[in-house]
């Protein structure tokens, strides 16, 4: 059995000390055998004047109107409950008991069995002090509602609500009935319904049973202004009842709208600026300085391995280091997440960064510190002038940032103008597309493929151009790699295969002489569900065999990765001839070559410029003659001269594709090749 206190003597004195200047009749209680120890004054707390009560046969309990209550209070206390008060009233009479418990020792179980307590007789209703007590505040107006006889005693009340309900709550009306009067007079329309039933007896009830106060926030419209308004409820009755209760009404506007402020400008993780505030505080400032966007690489992880309360610990942490750094004119602020803006008000780029590389080295401390992965920020900076917009500053500095999400090696990358150029064309580029697709303004053109022995046209590759309104030409360098980010490269693959093939039908139709004409499909394309299938019935419904329509393939898509290798298996079992494309560029394998499933290689242009060096010269023609040797044909791009195609000519290259023959067609000049 565990006890509070070291012996009966301090058991003693605990009890004069928390029960003396309540009332007359003290006791000990003890649950567990539902008897009580009572002592007739307070001067009798030695113990010499004690007296043994069963609580359940007892004539003054049992003349209590509530004395289930007291049973149940008791129950509470035995069950463990450090504090219970129950408030009981004669069957006969008005008086009033409030009798309270304070558990003092417990079994190893937790159990109570034995608490100390009060029992002391109340006025009818409680004066104003104990009701200001029992709010907890100072209220602007304190009423006293007597439940059962339905009555509403004003204690207080400010001098506007005397005014409008002085003389009604001189009649002491009901409480429901001076609430609707109250509500219909005062309360902002949109509040009405919702204040009445939040302020009913019956959810008052329902409330009173979780806990003995309830409050309630409101609006109120006063002089034409809305201000906002409290509402609490304290029951007085004891435990599980509502006899009685203690309302008060206060307005708290400026509580409020120091709430709504905080809301709106102070960040909940951090307690520093959120964005709003930095914003609200960077167009206050007439200084010029920088705008920087910050980010975290991977921060997941931390909130992963570590939790979120950790992670969250982490970005304050980050906040305060950053708060470090910045000076008195400079502002700081988090966007959400593990996103920072900051402004430094400097006009030299060499100390912002500076300050930013001081911002890392912190943080990599605040990663020892916590003992979490490592925080590794990267940065993006923006000029910033008074006057500027700050959602277009931040939009600046947050596209530099995201040009090195990818790469941990940079700390940070500086803005410029000429990106918002890009970003403005890329823009039009990806809202356009879909438009331009079906209005058939992506047109094929066509780089012949010549065999360099006989001069002869052996081949070509289907290359897209974007002819605009004004019929300018986007060249494939400024939309194919938008395309290839932004996923709509599988649309534009699917729209050149498909031209090919029906240019390819038509050409036979007419009786014209036809090679194959490759396609490259990019890695996203590849990913396409099903894209084996989906090519195989787009040449079979429009009526060309598949071997007139090879499909390229980077090389280090396909080295890179075993599922494109399968897809690639696929194609070749459809009988689609594959070529190897941009064989030499960046870096080559010989597991290249050693791939059943590509019939041709083509060698890049960056090796073909090889040609007149020794060196680079030995390493073609051990290439071609190594792929000869496994049965595959090699189509040189990019030949230019005369030199070169003689020297391909020499060591066996199959076919030729470059300006020295020809540059690539629109589909009218292309067509005159095949007469």
């Amino acid at each position: 059995m565990s006890n509070r206190f070291d012996d009966e003597n301090n058991i003693e004195m605990d009890i004069k000390t928390a029960f003396a200047s309540w009332g007359k009749y003290v006791f000990k209680c003890f649950p567990q055998e539902c008897r009580l120890r009572s002592f007739l004054s307070e001067d009798s707390l030695d113990g010499s004047e004690e007296k043994n009560v069963d609580i359940i046969n007892n004539p003054f309990i049992d003349s209590m109107v509530d004395r289930n209550n007291l049973l149940k209070a008791v129950e509470q206390i035995a069950d463990g409950e450090k504090f219970a008060t129950v408030v009981l009233h004669a069957k006969e009479g008005t008086d009033t008991y409030r009798i309270s418990f304070k558990s003092i020792c417990f079994d190893d179980a937790g159990r109570t069995v034995e608490a100390i307590g009060l029992a002391e007789q109340l006025d009818e209703r409680l004066n104003e002090s104990e009701m200001v007590n029992a709010l907890g505040s100072n209220f602007n107006s304190i009423y006293y509602v007597d439940v059962d006889n339905n009555k509403m005693y004003p204690y207080r009340m400010n001098p506007s609500v005397r005014a409008m309900f002085g003389e009604v709550l001189e009649s002491k009306p009901g409480y429901q009935e001076m609430m609707e009067q109250y509500v219909n007079a005062i309360v902002l329309e949109e509040d009405k319904l919702h204040m009445l039933l939040e302020t009913s007896i019956n959810n008052l009830r329902r409330q009173f049973l979780i806990k003995d106060t309830y409050q309630h926030d409101y609006r109120i419209v006063r002089d034409g202004q809305v201000q906002y308004c409290r509402a609490k409820f304290v029951n007085v009755s004891g435990v599980g009842e509502l006899h009685k209760m203690i309302a008060g009404f206060s307005d708290i506007s400026p509580e409020k709208q120091r709430e709504l402020e905080r809301i709106a400008y102070v960040d909940a993780v951090t307690g520093g600026n959120n964005y709003e505030s930095f914003k609200k505080k960077l167009r206050d400032r007439n200084v010029s300085g920088y705008l920087i966007s910050m980010d975290i690489h991977s921060f997941k992880i931390v909130n992963s391995i570590c939790g979120v309360a950790k992670g969250d610990e982490a970005l304050r942490w980050i906040s305060e280091n950053i708060r470090g750094v910045v000076g008195y004119n400079d502002i700081s602020g988090h966007i959400n997440a593990d996103r920072f803006v900051i402004f430094f008000a400097d006009d030299k780029i060499n100390k912002v960064i500076r300050k930013i590389e001081t911002i890392n080295l912190q943080l990599i401390k605040v990663s020892e510190s916590l003992k979490i992965p490592k925080i590794q920020p990267y940065f993006g900076v923006t000029k910033w002038e008074p006057g500027k917009k700050v959602e277009e500053a931040y939009g600046e500095a947050n596209f530099a940032k995201n040009r090195i999400k990818e790469r941990k090696d940079v700390l940070y990358q500086i803005y410029s103008q000429a990106d918002t150029e890009r970003i403005v064309e890329e823009k039009q580029m990806e809202d356009n597309f879909y438009r331009d697709l079906n209005d058939n303004h992506f047109e094929i053109w066509y780089q012949p493929k010549y065999a360099p022995k006989t001069n002869k046209l052996v081949g070509a590759e289907g290359l897209v151009r974007w002819r605009r309104e004004n019929n300018e030409i986007i060249p494939p360098s400024k939309f194919i790699p938008l395309f290839e980010r932004n996923g709509m490269i599988k649309a534009l693959d699917e729209y050149v295969f498909r031209e090919v093939c029906t240019h390819q039908r038509r050409w036979l139709d007419e009786g014209k002489k036809i090679v194959p004409i490759s396609i490259n499909l990019s890695r996203a394309s590849l990913y396409f569900e099903s894209v084996v299938k989906r090519y195989h019935d787009i040449a079979r419904r429009i009526g060309i065999y598949t071997h007139l329509v090879p499909i390229e393939i980077t090389e280090s898509a396909a080295v890179d990765n075993d599922e494109i290798k399968s897809i690639a298996d696929k194609f070749h079992g459809n009988g689609f001839p594959l070529l190897v494309d941009d064989f030499g560029s960046g870096y080559s394998s010989l597991v290249t070559l050693n791939m059943k499933c590509f019939d041709t290689l083509k060698i890049d242009k960056s090796l073909i410029d090889y040609i007149g060096d020794s060196n680079g010269e030995r390493l073609l023609v051990h290439t071609i003659a190594l792929a000869k040797e496994l049965g595959i044909c090699v189509t040189a791009e990019g030949v230019e001269s005369q030199e070169q195609v003689e020297f391909l000519k020499n060591i066996d290259c199959d076919s030729i594709q470059g300006f020295y023959y020809s540059k690539p067609l629109p589909l009218t000049e292309y067509e005159m090749l095949l007469d």
